[in-house]
């Protein structure tokens, strides 16, 4: 799962703040794409594949269109 944030995200109860126009990415490892493994990308960050598309679509039923038609 790729997404792009265009926020900061607050991570567990604000333990960390993840900056806007951070890359997070399942297959890396790097700070934090460890620290964002197995959360559900925020409502307000871009998709950059289907997988993160359709977790965002799952947790947001409600507010897929403000998703647009799809992750490209």
């Amino acid at each position: 799962m790729k997404f792009v944030l265009r926020e900061d995200w607050s991570l567990f109860d604000g333990m960390w703040l993840c900056p806007a126009g951070t890359l997070i990415d399942s297959a890396s490892n790097d700070q934090w794409s460890l620290r964002a493994k197995g959360l559900t990308p925020p409502l307000s960050a871009k998709a950059m594949d289907q997988e993160a598309f359709e977790a965002q679509v799952r947790e947001y039923p409600d507010a897929a269109h403000l998703l647009g038609g799809g992750w490209r």
